[in-house]
């Protein structure tokens, strides 16, 4: 059985300092704790429901633990929306009916317990994936590796159609994918390079667009593990809806790269 982690133990502890308040029982069917840490995807889009990111159809969930903190199975947990624009059936599937645009706030509860809210973004559906900025650079790199042979920002956007203006679609994922000599380098691989998110320094390979559709990644390399000649690896951003790639994906990049002493 997977156990809990600590903060649901001091959850089960404050539940019996309080328990004739909250009603909070200690049955093994019943729950004292409700973690609601993600959702299947960051936005959904206005008409449709929440997907995951292969286009599937998925409710919202939250994992419930009774006092022993052991995870329930089958839980009976509700999941309501505390702003207008979005429904949410038994099964905790929501769909955006009215709202175009904005967040939407919602919670799990259970008895007398309730999650703290999650943010869902309301979007649009995205037409086209593309470059933003440079489709191909050059990065001198530093022997023996260095923290600074990292490329340039590799961007791109994320848009639809809007009166023949392309308009960013934020909140979709992008999944990005490094190539050496035609294979796939695994993202768990950092001996040649590895992708990462410049804005928080961690190695990653999935980014959400943000608010103009914008979506970025730097290449950090590996010199010592590299050839003295020059070369290049390829970078791939691909998005998808519905399970489908959208128009442009997958995006690519160039990153040639050789030693600062090279010409």
């Amino acid at each position: 059985m997977k156990r809990a982690p600590r903060w649901v133990a001091a959850a089960v502890i404050a539940a019996a300092a309080v328990g004739a308040c909250t009603d909070v029982g200690t049955a093994p069917d019943a729950i004292v704790a409700l973690a609601f840490d993600t959702l299947p995807y960051p936005s959904v889009v206005a008409g449709d429901t929440m997907r995951d990111s292969l286009g599937r159809a998925a409710p919202l969930r939250a994992i419930a633990y009774n006092a022993s903190g052991d995870i329930m199975a089958n839980p009976s947990v509700r999941y309501l929306a505390l702003d207008t624009g979005v429904d949410i059936d038994a099964g905790g599937y929501l769909v955006a009916t009215t709202r175009t645009g904005g967040t939407v706030r919602v919670v799990a509860a259970a008895s007398a317990l309730q999650s703290l809210a999650r943010t869902v973004l309301v979007t649009h559906a995205p037409t086209r994936l593309a470059v933003s900025g440079a489709a191909a650079d050059t990065l001198k790199y530093a022997l023996p590796d260095a923290a600074t042979n990292v490329s340039k920002t590799i961007a791109v956007k994320l848009t639809r159609d809007s009166a023949g203006t392309p308009v960013g679609v934020p909140g979709f994922l992008v999944s990005w994918l490094v190539t050496f000599h035609g294979t796939a380098i695994a993202r768990s691989d950092t001996t040649l390079a590895s992708l990462w998110d410049d804005a928080s320094k961690k190695a990653s390979g999935l980014d959400t667009t943000s608010a103009d559709g914008g979506a970025s990644r730097v290449l950090r390399i590996r010199s010592n593990a590299l050839p003295t000649s020059a070369d290049s690896f390829l970078v791939y951003a691909t998005a998808r809806y519905r399970g489908a790639v959208v128009a442009g994906s997958p995006v690519k990049v160039v990153i040639h790269f050789r030693p600062k002493t090279a010409r």
